[in-house]
């Protein structure tokens, strides 16, 4: 690129960026979001979620619509025969990082009845804590209000099959990375 290629391109940049025709949304909603996942604005990326697949494809947006795949990670997802699970767009909502697990009530009952006690709050690094080192938490959610998760794992082999009761599981390593890519407010899409 030349110097008049480069001079012209700024001059666009700083046009565009003063009446506020490149500006990206902002979340209207601040939920907690630790370590470097806030650096980007939200809208940099885009995630769709093949439950039938078990894929989770990252997408790097560039302007007028255009979407690059840059990263696909294998996902356990909804098990077949579940008739509740998550569809359709939505947002990423909190990310943390070695996140508390707090099983819900019912989640607590199917433990049980396995033999297993669950405390109401399961600590990060228990062999129990099924969110593993990070959640990414999204706008989906059960009819009961209950919030759908992409998570890490305490089982790598419920990554990429159709294991979970709704949620996402992702492998611990390939899951931080995405955590760290992406930020609250980045859209997701979730297909059968």
């Amino acid at each position: 690129m030349n110097a008049g290629t480069a001079l012209a391109a700024l001059i666009v940049s700083i046009l565009l960026a003063a009446s506020g025709l490149a500006a990206e949304s902002t979340p209207t909603d601040r939920h907690t979001s630790q370590g470097p996942a806030t650096s980007r604005p939200a809208a940099t990326h885009f995630i769709e979620i093949s439950i039938s697949r078990t894929r989770l494809t990252l997408y790097e947006k560039h302007g007028a619509g255009k979407m690059l795949p840059i990263a696909e990670y294998r996902v356990g997802s909804a098990m077949r025969g579940l008739t509740t699970y998550p569809l359709g767009p939505g947002r990423v909502t909190a990310i943390q990082f070695d996140p508390w697990w707090h099983p819900t009530a019912y989640s607590r009952q199917v433990f049980r009845e396995r033999g297993i006690s669950l405390p109401r709050a399961v600590p990060p690094g228990h062999h129990l804590n099924y969110m593993g080192p990070f959640k990414i938490s999204l706008s989906h959610r059960t009819w009961k209000g209950a919030i759908y998760r992409i998570h890490g794992n305490n089982d790598p082999r419920r990554v990429g099959r159709r294991v979970t009761g709704g949620c996402f599981a992702m492998d611990n390593r390939d899951g931080l990375e995405l955590a760290r890519r992406i930020r609250v407010g980045t859209e997701v899409n979730i297909v059968p």
